[in-house]
Parts: structure tokens; sequence; C-alpha cells
């Protein structure tokens, strides 16, 4: 969701910038011409794109493609096939859309919905196909929807696995995030790791700071249920 108090504006030479105390923070570059916008980098899209897609809206600025500093726009052949439309309702994630963006325009592709890349080692160059670049990893995904003859009474869940499909920080039919990367096939090997802020450890360095005042320690029964 967009944030409603988040300050934009497009300073005389076309940067959507970020105000915030007097201060200006440069997000990205607009090139009115091809309706291109070109992010500061993979971060700053990830964390200012509903954002910035809100202003450009009521700013009336319309945006085909998406690149980062540095990128070159893809070159789709005229053999390619026409454009799917986008359905009004499901946008970007059109299925139809979504497929024809991977196959024809991967750079828009990896733009539009945060594909995650893989380092390049050093000195190593960026691939000719930026598909090599792509994390891909085996998936988990849980698909419910109602059932069409109980009228929504009841739903069919279906889970299943995928192999080597593309982790990005946005969801389609054809990309998963990384929450989704399968972990195995016991049901404890999908939950996510405990984290208890308050072991022994961190709450003697928490007193060595100053940050607590311990009352009392003492051994106590177990009891069942949550601390907190």
């Amino acid at each position: 969701m967009a944030d409603p108090n988040l300050v934009l504006d497009i300073t005389d030479k076309n940067e959507i910038v970020m105000i915030s105390k007097n201060r200006q923070t440069k997000l990205a570059r607009l090139d009115p011409e091809t309706k291109t916008i070109y992010w500061k980098d993979a971060d700053t899209q990830a964390s200012f794109r509903k954002s910035v897609g809100a202003f450009l809206e009521v700013q009336k600025i319309p945006v085909t493609t998406i690149l980062m500093e540095g990128q070159k726009p893809d070159v789709v052949p005229p053999t390619a096939p026409k454009e799917p439309t986008q359905h009004f309702m499901q946008g970007d994630c059109t299925p139809a859309w979504v497929e024809w963006c991977e196959k024809w325009k991967p750079i828009q592709f990896q733009n539009e919905f945060g594909v995650y890349l893989t380092p390049l080692a050093e000195g190593e160059k960026e691939p000719a196909n930026p598909r090599d670049r792509w994390m891909r990893a085996d998936v988990i995904r849980t698909d419910s929807r109602p059932i069409e003859e109980t009228h929504g009474g009841e739903y069919l869940a279906t889970r299943f696995k995928m192999k080597n499909q593309i982790i990005a920080r946005r969801k389609t039919h054809i990309t998963f995030e990384k929450k989704e990367i399968f972990m195995g096939d016991k049901p404890v090997d999908q939950v996510i790791p405990y984290e208890d802020p308050y072991t022994p450890k961190k709450l003697e360095q928490m007193e060595k700071r100053g940050e607590i005042e311990v009352v009392y320690r003492r051994h106590a029964a177990a009891s069942a249920g949550a601390q907190f």
C-alpha cells in the first residue's frame, strides 16, 4: 500500500524525489518522451514502487517502461506476437501478459516483478541473456478457491510444489516470493524458526547497556502458553 504521508515531487530535471525535513532524496528519473522511469536501484524500487505509482497516477504521467539506471530497454523482435491486453482487475499480473513479458521483455519483467539476481563473480560481466542471473529455486504454494457448486460455501485448497521457479519480490503465477522456497517435506521444515528476544544472554546484554533493571531472578515451575 502506498504511504499517504510520503511527500513526493518532480524536479525540473524530471527527477522523482522524496522530501523530508527540507531534504530531497532522489528515487527515480523520468523520460517523458519514451514514458520510461529509471529507478535509482532495485531496493529503492521495492520500497517506493507503490507510492511513486500512485503519485504518477495522480499527476497523470504515464509510464510504460521500467528500467534501473544504466539498463538498456528490451528490443522486441518484429516477429513477436502482439502484446496481450492487461485485464482491468488483474493488471500487470494478467497471466497472458506476464508470460508474454517474460518471453519477449525480460528486462521489463525483471524490473516489474523485482526478480532477485544471483551475484556476479569478481570481474564477471553481465550475461547477454538477463534470465541467466535470475534467482531460481524449488517452491511450494497453496491455492485456495471456492467450489462453484457450493456458491462459496466450501473451498478447495491445493498444496503443490514446483521446481526451478523464478524468485521475485512480487508474486504471480510464475514468480514466487522467498518465503515460498521449498524447505522440506515435513511440516516442521516449513515453520519459520522461532526467535527468542529474551534469552538469558540477551537480557544480560540489555542489563549491561542500562536498558532494563532486573527486579529478581529465580527458578519457577514450567507453565503452558505464551510468555507475553
